[in-house]
């Protein structure tokens, strides 16, 4: 029965080290699109780094201004914008949910 658990335990502890390494790597793909102007493939990284880390607020800004300024998708960005919003609980302190907060009044300033 405790060698059960400790598998279970030290197996989910290889998991979320496994998922963590690839946060890191999904992000230096995502730099390395930008600086290629290589736009769709930035923002399919994006999905796969929040596909590990869905609370991971800089990737959701990253994709509402992609969706904004690259895709002309102005539903996928105000989505993603209010992702943002709600994930960091609506701090203004906070500098993703500030940013969020501001260009999501430009898109609905551009919108009305």
């Amino acid at each position: 029965m405790v060698a059960a658990i400790l598998r279970q335990v030290v197996g989910r502890e290889d998991q979320a080290q496994k998922h963590n390494a690839l946060v890191p790597a999904f992000r230096s793909q995502i730099l390395r699109a930008l600086e290629e102007r290589r736009w769709r493939f930035a923002d399919h990284f994006c999905d796969k780094l929040l596909a590990e880390d869905p609370r991971n607020l800089e990737a959701w800004l990253l994709k509402g201004h992609l969706a904004w300024r690259q895709f002309r998708d102005d539903q996928a960005a105000l989505n993603c914008f209010r992702h943002v919003l709600i994930l960091g609980g609506f701090e203004s302190s906070n500098e993703y949910v500030a940013r969020a907060r501001s260009s999501l009044a430009q898109l609905l300033e551009q919108l009305s």
